[in-house]
């Protein structure tokens, strides 16, 4: 069973405790964020999950003719309010500790630390089978610049996609114009973009490739679509894509 209806900036759930209509729900949800132009889906979506995991599985136990309810409000100033609710008989709250283990190896007890890391509120009715967060969700990507051992480490708060080309494109330059030789564009909080920003990172290197032989450019920390498009549009033929490595950075400023 699943029900789903949109009013306003509201939009409400009612399925049956399955896994599988968790991605559904999912995925629609990511459809409705798209008329707010959100550009960072990540944090957003692992609420949402772990939320309607816990509901399915440690509510309802599991039990099919159990129902979930769902609701994702626009609040305004960017902010969502995610309300997930089962049918058990909840739990004391009062005593949930939500804080991450310091233990690596322990695999229960992560879901409601890693959404109360992500939101800016988590709540729950008095029963505990509610549970009530609300999320800001960026509207638009800001870049964090990074010296790292002479690498300059661009950094994107969200996706790179035509509405803040330009900017990237003026950062790009600018560092260019500073004489720089090494470059690095970390796409950890990435998971997007589009055929205007590619060109910019073509345009970039052509613009060294004129300047300077020695230039370097790499990107790191990119999800498994993104290196596919990479490898798909022979952009790793100009950027050393690294797989699998992490960058660790010296000198931090703001975003800019």
């Amino acid at each position: 069973m699943f029900r789903m209806s949109e009013d306003g900036n509201v939009i409400s759930f009612t399925f049956s405790s399955e896994m599988h209509l968790v991605d559904r729900t999912i995925r629609i949800c990511r459809e409705y964020l798209n008329q707010f132009n959100v550009l960072r889906f990540s944090h957003f979506r692992l609420i949402l999950r772990e939320l309607l995991i816990n509901a399915i599985e440690h509510g309802n136990e599991n039990a099919v003719e159990r129902t979930v309810i769902c609701s994702v409000e626009y609040v305004g100033e960017w902010q969502f309010k995610i309300v997930v609710e089962d049918e058990g008989e909840g739990f004391d709250y009062k005593t949930l500790d939500i804080q991450m283990p310091d233990d690596p190896n322990q695999i229960r007890n992560r879901g409601f630390a890693l959404v109360n890391a992500f939101t800016d509120r988590l709540e729950f009715n008095e029963r505990g089978n509610r549970a009530i967060t609300y999320i800001s969700i960026p509207q638009t990507t800001k870049f964090r610049i990074e010296d790292d051992e002479g690498w300059q480490v661009i950094t994107p708060s969200g996706d790179i996609t035509a509405s803040i080309a330009d900017r990237f494109r003026e950062i790009l330059v600018e560092l260019a114009d500073q004489g720089h030789r090494k470059y690095r564009l970390n796409f950890t909080q990435v998971e997007d973009i589009d055929s205007v920003a590619l060109s910019v990172m073509i345009i970039f290197a052509k613009m060294l490739d004129k300047r300077d032989e020695k230039r370097q450019l790499e990107i790191v920390n990119a999800g498994k679509a993104l290196v596919d498009l990479f490898r798909m549009t022979r952009m790793d033929k100009t950027y050393r894509v690294i797989v699998g490595e992490k960058a660790h950075f010296a000198d931090r400023r703001n975003f800019v």
